[in-house]
């Protein structure tokens, strides 16, 4: 029990990380280049890729003077962050995708 209780907190964070303008824009281009169920967990991952080089390119994107560093790959915190950020990508291109899928069936119908 403690191991569900565990990945629906996990399910939570990752929703609540993703919901914001980045992250929707993210998903929402990943939906746009989604033409099945197939691709879902592929464009998650590439999601996920596209979020972590935004963080880590954030101080040259915003005209700073900051340095380009690469993630932590080894640490526990890196992974962590990465599989909550994963799983919120899932809920909301999944979410996404279903009300593409619905709309679009519509119009098919019609």
């Amino acid at each position: 029990m403690e191991i569900l209780d565990q990945a629906v907190a996990y399910l939570r964070e990752g929703f609540a990380n993703i919901n914001n303008p980045k992250g929707l824009l993210i998903a929402l281009a990943a939906v746009v280049f989604m033409g099945s169920w197939k691709q879902w967990l592929p464009l998650s991952v590439v999601a996920l890729v596209i979020h972590i080089a935004i963080d880590q390119l954030r101080p040259v994107l915003s005209g700073g003077e900051g340095d380009v560093r690469l993630p932590e790959l080894l640490s526990e915190s890196f992974w962590t962050q990465a599989l909550v950020l994963f799983l919120g990508y899932l809920v909301i291109i999944g979410i996404f995708y279903f009300l593409k899928s619905l709309i679009f069936r519509r119009k098919a119908a019609h």
